[in-house]
């Protein structure tokens, strides 16, 4: 029973985790496709609320372009839009400065797309890190397959049971600290 529920742990677990850094990392390259979209609309010579607008055009709401053509406030375009931190910054300063502001957003969409690039490579270099970290974890999981489950019923009618658990434990956590080390 005990094995039944880890693996069903497991098996309803792994695609929320799959889907979270998928999601989590098409953010970041979102953020530098909006970016760069945006540069290229302002490099192309448009206003800052004409290339917002352009650019509202290609995202999911459609209340952006309404709202940066119509003179809304800049943070209400801005949460229209949807964007990240640095984007909602950037067009901050633009709007305020009223300067050009072409060449920080390009600035900025290449930082974005170096950040992903990093991202990229950060998981790749750690994939060692993690397969182990997995390795570690199944070991006792598949100890528990093959037999396990009555050697530590054993111990538990021996009175040692507490110290497999606390054993198991301590692994488990183990496990958690080098995934997530891995991981950041």
């Amino acid at each position: 029973m005990f094995v039944t529920a880890v693996v069903a742990v497991l098996v309803l677990l792994w695609p929320d985790l799959a889907r979270w850094r998928r999601r989590h990392s098409s953010h970041r390259s979102d953020e530098q496709q909006l970016l760069a979209a945006i540069h290229a609309e302002l490099a192309a010579g448009a206003s800052l609320r004409h290339a917002i607008a352009a650019v509202g055009d290609h995202t999911e709401s459609t209340d952006v372009r309404r709202l940066a053509l119509a003179g809304a406030p800049m943070k209400t375009v801005v949460a229209a839009l949807e964007a990240g931190p640095r984007v909602a910054a950037a067009i901050d300063v633009a709007a305020r400065s009223g300067g050009r502001a072409a060449a920080v957003f390009q600035r900025l969409a290449d930082r974005a797309a170096a950040d992903v690039d990093l991202a990229r490579e950060q998981r790749t270099l750690t994939t060692q890190a993690r397969l182990s970290a997995a390795i570690v974890a199944g070991m006792p999981i598949l100890w528990l397959l093959f037999g396990g489950y009555e050697r530590i019923m054993s111990l538990f009618a021996a009175g040692a049971g507490i110290v497999a658990v606390v054993g198991l434990v301590m692994e488990a956590l183990g496990v958690v600290v080098v995934w997530r080390l891995a991981s950041s």
